[in-house]
């Protein structure tokens, strides 16, 4: 198998839940491992999954479950047209996060619960006429709050762990193999400083140098282990910053537009708009209902 590089997922506001969409001509190409387990569903598309050092077809209906630090690729292997596209909708959860809520009870259900976590660690295939309720399911989660997409995974997470038909896909953990972290340290550099300073000026040259690399080669690093570029990750980390300030009711829209990086009003109203679906006005009214 290819040596796996560290993949970082990116949360905001302390959440341990994230819902992602895969939308192109082909999957992420790089065998990866990242801290966080991923329950993933194959909306269009077709190839090989590589799993630990199994391989496996994969089909547009299928669903599963990788484990923390799971090395994974989905490879198209073929495209049946030019209009064929790679389609994932895909939630990302702190496996230590859901360990801590699920340890405040002890009952069947989250023995349960804690075993389908625990199994998930070699890649789980979930049974067909299980996965094909995912999809509706999933895509709610982008229009949560953060508490209620905890609720409802747990919900997803419960139904699975009933399945009896669940396919093992490793034939061991790999889990606790050492794998080169350092990446994943690095990147969780950049979230930190990026998070902690966004309401400066911050430049991708200043980043670059700051993280001993060229520009082009920090736009490389990143984009690889994150899926994301540079500055649409600084956009997403301003605009919860806005939204803190603006829930915590001591900032308007300007006020929040200038203490979270932004520069220019009307920036800030097209990229939080964009974002969050809404304006800051509309976005505080939301909150307070």
């Amino acid at each position: 198998m290819t040596t796996p590089i560290g993949f970082k997922v990116p949360f905001h506001n302390n959440s341990c839940v994230r819902a992602l969409e895969w939308n192109d001509d082909c999957f992420y190409e790089a065998v990866h491992f990242h801290e966080e387990c991923q329950l993933t569903y194959i909306i269009e598309g077709e190839g090989d999954l590589v799993v630990g050092s199994s391989t496996y077809k994969f089909n547009s209906g299928d669903a599963y479950l990788f484990g923390k630090n799971l090395p994974h690729v989905f490879k198209n292997t073929s495209l049946k047209s030019k209009s064929s596209r790679a389609r994932t909708i895909s939630v990302f959860f702190n496996l230590d996060s859901f360990r801590s809520i699920l340890n405040l009870e002890d009952n069947d259900e989250v023995i349960r619960l804690e075993r389908l976590l625990d199994k998930a660690s070699v890649g789980l295939r979930l049974p067909l006429d299980q996965s094909f309720n995912l999809n509706d399911r999933m895509e709610t989660l982008f229009k949560m709050n953060d508490f209620d997409k905890v609720l409802e995974l747990l919900n997803i997470l419960n139904d699975v762990s009933l399945s009896t038909k669940i396919k093992f896909l490793n034939s061991e953990s790999i889990s606790d193999q050492v794998f080169d972290i350092r990446d994943i340290h690095r990147i969780k550099e950049v979230f930190n400083f990026v998070k902690n300073n966004c309401h400066t000026k911050i430049t991708l040259v200043d980043m670059a140098h700051k993280f001993k690399m060229t520009p082009s080669a920090f736009c490389r690093f990143f984009k690889l282990r994150t899926q994301q570029t540079f500055s649409s990750f600084l956009l997403e980390v301003r605009i919860e910053k806005a939204c803190k300030l603006l829930r915590e009711g001591a900032h308007n829209a300007t006020e929040s537009c200038y203490d979270s990086g932004f520069t220019n009003i009307s920036n800030y109203h097209r990229h939080f708009k964009k974002i969050k679906g809404m304006t800051p006005t509309q976005y505080v009214l939301d909150y307070a209902c």
